[in-house]
């Protein structure tokens, strides 16, 4: 029965899992996170919020990232093992380790795993700010 239950626990909720399973995983570095996203928009989402944002992965490590408050570029470095995102509306970067998870990225802000994860689903129209005005 023990088995049983860590399956389901694995099946359902694959960002807790692999936080708690993969102690030793280690996160993306620049050029693997650059790989994985660049060309591409992915979809952000939280398990206690569902999808909360979507970014879309420019040559040269430039961003948009839109939400339903703000649309905003922005560009990403490398800091030691996370990947840090300076948008224009900050005066802070925001920083995250990324794991690659086979058709999604897993992401731990500031590189704390006992942190709700984030989840990237690759989907949706490229990002733009052009025209756009928020709700």
């Amino acid at each position: 029965m023990p088995a049983l239950r860590t399956a389901l626990a694995l099946a359902l909720l694959p960002g807790l899992a692999f936080a708690q399973t993969l102690p030793g995983d280690p996160p993306l570095d620049a050029a693997a996170f650059d790989a994985l996203t660049r060309g591409r928009t992915f979809e952000t989402h939280s398990p206690p919020v569902g999808l909360y944002g979507i970014e879309t992965f420019l040559p040269g490590r430039r961003v948009y990232w839109r939400d339903a408050r703000i649309c905003a570029a922005g560009t990403w470095r490398q800091v030691g093992e996370q990947i840090c995102f300076d948008y224009e509306h900050r005066d802070r970067p925001v920083c995250w380790t990324y794991h690659d998870r086979n058709g999604w990225i897993e992401g731990f802000f500031e590189g704390d795993r006992r942190s709700v994860p984030i989840m990237l689903h690759e989907g949706g129209e490229p990002v733009s700010c052009e025209g756009w005005t928020g709700v």
